[in-house]
């Protein structure tokens, strides 16, 4: 059986939860097929050495400078509709080419066919969008229903992640819980701390760049700080870090992030999904999240966090580290316990019924 494997290129943690189903995938002699392009396919590439691939030409989606994310994304509406149709034309051409026997999309909702079953992974069901962006949340809906089946990547119960952008599943949509998807598992703690903070950043740009800049700039400022980046830049070329305190690399694979998470006391990160599915998955650790300005959802997962208090956030223009860091040891983290990772039964399930 040949299955393709496509996350969206909005920021890399839709690729990185796409990595334990792809495991999972070829543990049970699936011939897995990555459709995808830029730092996306690197790091999938990276992950799965020679593993086949098709170029398949993202969303493209660009921030500003100035406007609020939210802003940026609804003016972008027209550009987005346009890519989508253009995906779900090229996957005609890549079921034949590749001889695909069933798809999983990440989020990329032009990826559907009456073809071969269509599997569509997606938390946001309910997505907490502002005036002038209603209008996408609702084409979104749409196209779920072209997929045979929504997997949601949390749980059903109480002790959810996702919280109301998947609870509950909206009327008329064919979907199920799967539990969090993560290329981590639980972590044993570590006694000798290398890092006082591990920064985790990723997105698109220029605001990726914009919080890396505003972290070094005040790190410089402390310099009884130890702390470590990762810029999220499969690919790139290493950079010179211009302070003693503080270590930077453009992009870790997962068993150097696992032991950087287990070696430092907090971690500061933007609340994207995938990032909080690996840190509940990982569990214990504190955490400082940063919204991108104006990234609704984002917004609202840092606060339900906070609100729990596992973890604490704060705005972009607002961040001031010394002030966050004598937050962030108030918050009690994730009890990995809660999140079980259970995917693998809905993938076997799945499996069966298209091998019938």
């Amino acid at each position: 059986m040949r299955i393709l494997v496509s996350p969206l290129d909005w920021g890399l943690g839709h690729a990185t939860r796409c990595i334990p189903i792809i495991k999972h995938l070829r543990s049970k002699g699936v011939e897995v097929v990555i459709a995808s392009d830029g730092p996306q396919l690197k790091l999938l590439q990276e992950q799965f050495q020679g593993i086949e691939h098709v170029v398949l030409k993202g969303y493209n989606v660009k921030y500003s400078w100035f406007l609020p994310a939210a802003v940026k994304v609804a003016l972008q509406v027209p550009k987005l509709m346009g890519a989508i149709k253009r995906e779900n034309k090229e996957l005609q051409r890549i079921l034949k080419e590749k001889r695909i026997d069933a798809v999983i999309s990440d989020n990329r909702y032009g990826l559907y066919t009456d073809e071969v079953p269509c599997v569509l992974i997606t938390h946001q069901l309910n997505i907490q969008a502002k005036t002038g962006s209603q209008l996408f949340s609702h084409k979104v809906l749409e196209f779920v229903k072209k997929f045979n089946v929504c997997w949601i990547p949390d749980n059903a119960g109480e002790d959810n992640l996702s919280g109301n952008l998947s609870h509950p599943i909206p009327q008329g949509i064919k979907a199920e819980y799967i539990g969090p998807l993560s290329r981590f598992s639980a972590a044993v703690s570590a006694k000798d701390m290398k890092y006082d903070l591990l920064v985790l950043l990723s997105g698109p740009e220029p605001q990726r760049r914009i919080l890396e800049k505003k972290v070094i700039n005040q790190l410089g400022t402390l310099p009884y700080i130890k702390a470590l980046i990762v810029q999220g830049l499969p690919g790139s070329a290493d950079v010179a870090s211009p302070f003693a305190n503080v270590d930077v690399v453009p992009h870790l694979n997962n068993v150097s992030l696992m032991e950087k998470i287990q070696h430092s006391k907090a971690i500061i990160s933007r609340p994207g999904y995938s990032t909080i599915m690996d840190l509940a998955v990982i569990g214990g650790k504190r955490a400082l999240f940063i919204p991108t300005p104006g990234q609704t959802e984002q917004e609202y997962l840092a606060m339900r966090f906070e609100a729990l208090e596992i973890a604490m956030w704060v705005q972009q223009q607002k961040f001031v580290l010394k002030d966050a860091l004598t937050r962030v040891f108030s918050t009690r983290g994730f009890n990995t316990n809660l999140y079980p990772q259970v995917f693998e039964q809905t993938v076997d399930a799945w499996l069966d019924s298209i091998k019938k």
